[in-house]
């Protein structure tokens, strides 16, 4: 893990624009394939295609146990959209569908809106950078930092790999931490990096720092 250096040093302008949301669906399946995030969001578009026009949408990962058959479902289990809250009538569409997933049903249930909350620290389980290395996933994070003008430090994780349409694309876990409100609303609001539909670049409320991947 490394902790990059603080940059910048006031808090950016609220980005009032359109009001994002968390909408939490209760899920019922027995597992998804362990590569099922691009699986996943290629169901989605076929229920809700307007999800593709939408730069701040996306899907968080869902938690579950990872085995050599797949990710495996609890009764816990949620599908979370991180949405602008003008189409949260719209994804209230899923409630009463089922989504085939490479052979695997999951059905979906009712769901309750979730408002972001201004947490000091964060952490996206993975940011897509192509990087070839950890040094260089450290310095992308940087620069994509500067370029939203937001003063923070950041923690990076252990480097792997996600799978978009079949291609590698390279990454690790980032935590930002010391933030101020209104610059935690504004990387929940925004992310960091590309693939939002594959849970890329999504931010959380992250309590324990020393915990990421």
């Amino acid at each position: 893990m490394t902790d990059a250096p603080i940059v910048g040093r006031d808090d950016p302008p609220d980005a009032a624009g359109d009001e994002i949301l968390d909408l939490v669906f209760e899920l019922r399946g027995t597992r998804l394939p362990r590569d099922y995030h691009a699986l996943l969001w290629a169901a989605l578009l076929e229920r809700l295609p307007w999800l593709a026009d939408e730069p701040g949408a996306g899907v968080h990962p869902i938690r579950g146990a990872m085995t050599d058959a797949g990710l495996l479902l609890s009764r816990r289990a949620r599908l979370t959209l991180r949405l602008p809250g003008a189409r949260g009538t719209d994804a209230m569409r899923l409630t009463g569908q089922s989504l085939t997933v490479e052979g695997e049903q999951i059905d979906i249930g009712t769901a309750r809106s979730r408002a972001l909350e201004p947490y000091p620290t964060l952490s996206a389980h993975f940011v897509a950078t192509g990087a070839a290395d950890e040094l260089e996933h450290q310095e992308t994070v940087q620069t994509m930092l500067e370029a939203l003008d937001v003063p923070l430090r950041f923690i990076c994780g252990r480097m792997r790999t996600v799978r978009a349409g079949g291609v590698p694309i390279s990454g690790a876990g980032v935590v930002l931490h010391q933030l101020r409100p209104l610059q935690s609303l504004l990387m929940q609001r925004r992310g960091l990096g590309e693939l939002r539909g594959l849970g890329c670049g999504i931010f959380l409320p992250h309590k324990i720092i020393s915990g990421i991947d």
